[in-house]
């Protein structure tokens, strides 16, 4: 059988999961060099699969105009757990799974939440710095003890931040379509309406799929609910807030800051934070740890090898 990887970094620093592929003796055609991502033209992205059977895809846009090029394709295992970038009815109509690295990446994610929040909490980049110009210059900083954080959105990586707030001594909170009594046990959290969510917490993570109804779910109204002060943090799509309207939130000085790792159009040098004091940006590198990408791509192949096996649990289809 033939596989296609297009998913980048996934031979870089441990090819384990190219020899797990390798030793069922499967043709591999390893493209993860070629730097493919959610800005890859979608010609680029069939001429690369073009007749392979199989496909382990990372960013990139697999759409219908590309299932149609590839008509021997009959998995995608994708290395993540969004799958925004995949035409889920497209994939049904010609016949393509799709997979998905459910499990490995929301602990490094959750991690980097963590990151932003200490670095709002503590601020050590600005006592650092007059330190090494020779200043002893102490600030007084909020800290992350007692500070309440909500959580929209409490899948996979919401439950794993929870986990990882809670020896702060963070207060949780969490709104989502289907919230859980067994949850406020299991997670110490509390379950909010968004509105009194919105109005309540110092910090607000958004760890939603990017679909219709979450698009822009975080606009300038739901900005201006926000607690004054607070801090709007984005892990999840680009596309679920409304950038311009963030920027005016933060220029106000409404709210007290944002860490943004996702974006509408990626990659992207021309965000409208760009420039802005209190806002943190980071390159969509929330999963990207040499632990969790070699994690995550042994299970992307170990999915894929399930899958043609029929021993693939379904929790990882879609």
């Amino acid at each position: 059988m033939k596989i296609v990887i297009t998913a980048r970094n996934f031979s870089t620093g441990d090819d384990s999961a190219v020899r797990l592929l390798q030793a069922r003796g499967h043709e591999i055609v390893d493209l993860s060099e070629a730097d493919m991502g959610a800005g890859t033209p979608e010609s680029a992205v069939w001429e690369a699969i073009g007749d392979a059977e199989a496909a382990i895809t990372g960013l990139e846009p697999c759409s219908r105009a590309v299932l149609e090029h590839c008509p021997n394709l009959r998995l995608i295992s994708r290395r993540g757990i969004g799958y925004d970038s995949v035409d889920i009815d497209a994939c049904r109509d010609h016949g393509v799974a799709l997979c998905r690295t459910v499990g490995a990446v929301e602990g490094a994610v959750a991690e980097h939440v963590l990151a932003y929040i200490l670095y709002f909490a503590r601020r050590v980049d600005l006592q650092n710095v007059p330190m090494h110009e020779g200043r002893w210059q102490r600030i007084m900083t909020p800290g992350a003890k007692s500070r309440k954080l909500g959580l929209v959105g409490f899948g996979g990586i919401g439950k794993e931040i929870a986990l990882r707030a809670r020896p702060f001594g963070m207060e949780l909170y969490y709104n989502c379509r289907h919230p859980n009594a067994d949850w406020e046990r299991a997670y110490g959290v509390k379950y909010l309406p968004m509105d009194e969510l919105l109005e309540t917490c110092d910090y607000v993570s958004a760890n939603v799929p990017l679909t219709e109804s979450t698009r822009h779910m975080f606009n300038a109204e739901t900005f201006a609910r926000m607690k004054p002060g607070s801090i709007f943090i984005n892990i999840a799509r680009g596309p679920v807030a409304d950038i311009p309207a963030l920027r005016a939130a933060l220029d106000s000085g409404h709210l007290g800051g944002a860490a943004i790792d996702v974006f509408d159009r990626e990659p992207c040098t021309d965000s409208p934070l760009i420039g802005c004091p209190n806002a943190l940006l980071t390159p969509h590198s929330a999963s990207y740890t040499s632990e969790n990408f070699t994690a995550m791509n042994v299970m992307a192949a170990q999915n894929l090898l399930d899958f043609f096996s029929g021993d693939l649990d379904e929790k990882y289809l879609v």
